[in-house]
């Protein structure tokens, strides 16, 4: 039964994408960048702007338009009595994702970063270590010095449309030779959210910009 109304699901939504014809007349869309991809009910359908769409009679539409590093806008354009008719021209406008502007792209995200001090007092390395992430990091949630592991507290940016959340994890995985994993943890949800809202957030392959230079200080200063 499940199966069948997925398909019947699937079959609905095509067809009514498929009702849509775009050519000549029709309402158009345009955006404030060519490199936005427009999609119609679920289906991509230009980049930029898209011209003649003519949307059946008491049909429905939805127009979602996305671009890296903007904030993605969906409408609904019906041609129903009492609902948001689609005008001639529509200018759909993406404002800038200002949790995307604070941070970089990076591999190191959510991965571990493998370090080889050049000391070989152990005790000496891990306090060195320890000094230098709360340096970056105001406060601890974990220091376990018996076995050289720590974490520390989430630290929270909020923005407009996303809250992200970054934690910095470190533990010696090796005493000979001595090697040090970190590892920072950088996590985004929708919205605003509190960082003890695991539910919310997912991993995210960007890091806040302030810990751009991290990761050198730490090869550098161990």
């Amino acid at each position: 039964m499940k199966k069948l109304i997925l398909i019947l699901s699937f079959f609905l939504t095509t067809v009514s994408y498929s009702q849509i014809s775009f050519g000549g007349g029709g309402s158009s869309i345009t955006t404030n960048s060519d490199s936005f991809i427009i999609y119609i009910n679920g289906q991509e359908v230009g980049q930029g702007s898209v011209t003649g769409i003519k949307i059946p009679k008491n049909e429905c539409i939805t127009v979602q338009v996305s671009g890296v590093g903007y904030i993605t806008e969906v409408k609904k354009f019906c041609r129903q009595k009492g609902m948001p008719k689609m005008q001639k021209t529509e200018y759909i406008t993406l404002a800038r994702d200002q949790s995307f502007q604070a941070t970089f792209s990076t591999d190191l995200a959510n991965n571990d970063i493998i370090v080889n001090p050049r000391g070989s007092d152990l005790d000496q390395v891990w306090i060195n270590a320890v000094r230098l992430v709360v340096e970056n990091f105001d406060a601890l949630e974990v220091n376990d010095s018996d076995v050289n592991y720590l974490r520390t507290s989430w630290v929270v940016d909020s923005f407009k449309e996303y809250t992200v959340r970054t934690r910095l994890i470190a533990r010696v995985s090796n005493e000979n030779p001595l090697e040090i994993r970190f590892k920072i943890i950088s996590e985004r949800a929708s919205g605003q959210a509190s960082p003890r809202d695991d539910e919310k957030f997912r991993t995210w392959q960007r890091i806040i910009r302030r810990y751009q230079g991290l990761i050198d200080e730490i090869q550098s200063r161990l």
